[in-house]
């Protein structure tokens, strides 16, 4: 399977949880879809300054424009949502091939947006109080190291070899460059 094969591969499939899907199905999209990314900020980077809109978010100047609807920050923003599915289905696939139930690829999404949501609740509580309680803080340094650990856990099951041969979710997609599958292999 070629790179363009993988990567033709993620959105013929990208509405499709059933089957598995091999490391470089997982991995070469994601160099794409990141490759994407960069060049869509780059490119949209030169639109911001053309309109006006400032890169630095720390600037002191009151002329500058800071904004959060930058063209280049919606062009990601809409970039972001166009893999989202297929990025899920992806994984989930992935997740197949090394035996693993595919639902469990909600967790690094269901993940980032409790944390997201939690960050965003201990900010106003700790604004709210005047930084006096240290709690919230401590609990959200808490959720953060989870969801580090659980990136670690993730990666290292994308990165892991599929099962050998059929399992519950389908035939191995590496059926045909398998060495046991060849009938001219002798012991």
């Amino acid at each position: 399977m070629t790179w363009m094969e993988a990567y033709k591969r993620f959105w013929q499939n990208a509405f499709k949880m059933r089957g598995r899907a091999r490391r470089k199905e997982y991995w070469v999209p994601q160099l794409f879809n990141g490759l994407i990314a960069i060049a869509l900020s780059i490119i949209f980077s030169f639109v911001d300054s053309a309109m006006g809109f400032s890169t630095d978010f720390m600037a002191n100047d009151q002329m500058t424009n800071v904004s959060f609807t930058k063209p280049s920050d919606i062009v990601n923003g809409i970039w972001s949502l166009i893999i989202l599915i297929p990025g899920f289905t992806v994984l989930a696939r992935r997740l197949q091939d090394i035996n693993i139930n595919g639902w469990w690829a909600l967790l690094p999404n269901v993940g980032g947006i409790v944390f997201g949501i939690g960050l965003i609740i201990t900010l106003v509580f700790l604004f709210a109080m005047g930084g006096a309680e240290s709690t919230p803080l401590i609990i959200l340094i808490i959720c953060g190291l989870i969801l580090i650990i659980m990136a670690i856990v993730f990666f290292v099951f994308t990165v892991m070899d599929g099962k050998p041969g059929p399992n519950k979710y389908g035939e191995d997609p590496k059926k045909n460059e398998r060495y046991f599958y060849n009938d001219t292999y002798k012991n």
